[in-house]
């Protein structure tokens, strides 16, 4: 990329990257060559003043997060005109639960506009789950909730654990095959139950895919 960058036939261009903090990246970023064509934006997450630039730990981010879930639910109710709207107090309750974290936030919709179950019936059992939870929980913990609503939890992880250690994805079919006449002969039906976590193509031809690298964090620290 620092290459490219440098080569004078390229027009004016600006890269946005983001990225957790990773020790491999900063090392990158900041050799000799590329330190004349990055510019780093610090990120405040602690509240401390580090930058005022971007903040991912502040009140702005409750705001946001309370209008994605709005927004959410009056889409998914154009699909399905007999949903209730949630109440403010309700929005608020699950925009608080999801402590800042939009990866939280987008699970928790995932889990009620899964297409496969009652939205209306996925909404009250959120609230119930969230109900528990301390505001700012961090997603392992909503993961294993929504793991425990399975028919059977053990099972359902064991196949998360399978789709998010492969290194390139598989569609139902090999996932299947890959398990064995036992454990595979019920992958699609284990794998709805799972679609919170994870992007089901309706072509079964299709790889199946995790939509966030903390599922992967989170099946190899599960406990």
């Amino acid at each position: 990329l620092a290459k490219a960058l440098r080569d004078p036939g390229l027009p004016i261009i600006h890269i946005l990257l983001t990225s957790r903090s990773q020790e491999h990246i900063r090392k990158a970023i900041q050799k000799k060559e590329m330190c004349p064509l990055v510019c780093e934006i610090p990120v405040n997450t602690s509240g401390e003043g580090v930058a005022a630039t971007i903040s991912l730990d502040g009140e702005d981010v409750d705001n946001d997060i309370y209008l994605f879930l709005q927004y959410s639910f009056t889409e998914l109710r154009s699909r399905h005109p007999d949903f209730p709207q949630p109440t403010g107090d309700e929005l608020t309750r699950l925009a608080n639960r999801a402590g800042r974290r939009f990866i939280v936030a987008s699970t928790m919709m995932k889990f009620i506009d899964d297409g496969y179950n009652d939205p209306r019936d996925r909404l009250e059992l959120m609230l119930e789950l969230t109900h528990e939870l301390l505001p700012g929980t961090e997603v392992f913990k909503l993961y294993n909730c929504i793991l425990s609503t399975c028919s059977d939890p053990n099972r359902a992880y064991q196949h998360l654990s399978i789709v998010a250690a492969l290194a390139d994805p598989l569609p139902i079919s090999q996932i299947s095959k890959l398990l064995g006449p036992g454990e595979g002969c019920d992958v699609a039906t284990v794998l709805v139950q799972l679609r919170s976590f994870m992007d089901i193509p309706a072509d079964s031809s299709h790889p199946v895919n995790i939509y966030h690298s903390s599922i992967r964090d989170y099946v190899s620290d599960f406990s």
